[in-house]
């Protein structure tokens, strides 16, 4: 085991939050969580108090090969737990110095099996802000590679607030292809959506399908704007437009024949996408 997974397996086995341990140690809870997922090191003070803390070895802290330690200091030199006077809260003392963790509803479950330094599943979730890091990450703010939470980061992200490298699905995505109230991405589908490929009420973008579409190249909604634009209210296009008549009715043909002769050749995968989406309007 690394330094960081001592320190995170001896810290949650006495039940003790980032946050009290940190008190405890004269540090931030951030600073805490960075070193139980290694990236950083404690100073080499903090390693021996987490040593007097928990009655462990420095060996045992720092070399990963030591997986047992057998040394314990005097019960003046540890730590000691309580339950406060209301039987919820809890108390870590060591001397003069007492540190009061009061309930709150946190919960962290982290994999044994690693992949580098990430956990193979990372989560964490509580009521105050904190971070899961993974392979496959789940809690308040999710970092993965596959991200799942209130705020994402990752290769798939799920969240509210969700940045995908591959695919983002939020209420604000951004990524490859993204999906959101507010979408920005190569492909994008949302309320309001960016990207190259764009689909939703107003969507901007080289290729743009929706209620306002405003498509550079080719734009296909109630209302469209781009150089080629099919319209079923209006239609503003700078080389070929047409608005769909009162059935429903609209010259498909001379509308795939523009996109040929005036988009070039490097848009096929989305010329193609754009183009089913017209002969499927053509036959509706």
């Amino acid at each position: 085991m690394t330094l960081g997974e001592k320190i995170y397996r001896l810290r949650t086995g006495r039940g003790m939050s980032q946050e009290a341990f940190g008190e405890m140690l004269g540090v931030s809870r951030q600073s805490v969580s960075k070193w139980e997922t290694d990236q950083s090191v404690p100073e080499l003070d903090k390693i021996v108090a987490v040593s007097n803390m928990f009655g462990v070895s420095t060996d045992y802290l720092l070399k990963e090969t030591v997986e047992e330690s057998t040394w314990r200091p005097g019960v003046s030199d540890m730590w000691t737990t309580g339950g406060g006077v209301s039987g919820e809260e809890e108390y870590y003392s060591h001397g003069s110095q007492v540190i009061i963790q009061r309930p709150s509803f946190h919960y962290e479950y982290r994999s044994k099996i690693t992949i580098g330094n990430l956990p193979l599943v990372h989560v964490n979730f509580g009521l105050k802000p904190v971070r899961a890091k993974g392979i496959i990450a789940i809690g308040n703010i999710a970092q993965g590679v596959i991200a799942i939470g209130i705020v994402g980061l990752g290769i798939v992200t799920f969240a509210p607030v969700s940045i995908g490298l591959l695919l983002a699905i939020g209420c604000a995505a951004a990524g490859g292809i993204a999906f959101g109230s507010l979408a920005v991405g190569i492909v994008s589908g949302g309320a309001v959506c960016l990207g190259i490929f764009s689909m939703g009420a107003v969507a901007i973008g080289e290729f743009s399908f929706g209620a306002v579409a405003l498509g550079r190249q080719v734009a296909v909604g109630d209302v469209a704007r781009g150089n080629i634009a099919l319209g079923f209210s209006e239609a503003t296009g700078s080389v070929y437009e047409e608005i769909r008549a009162a059935d429903g009715s609209f010259d498909y043909r001379a509308m795939l024949h523009a996109i040929d002769i005036n988009v070039a050749g490097y848009w096929s995968i989305f010329t193609g996408w754009m183009k089913t989406i017209i002969r499927l309007l053509a036959r509706a």
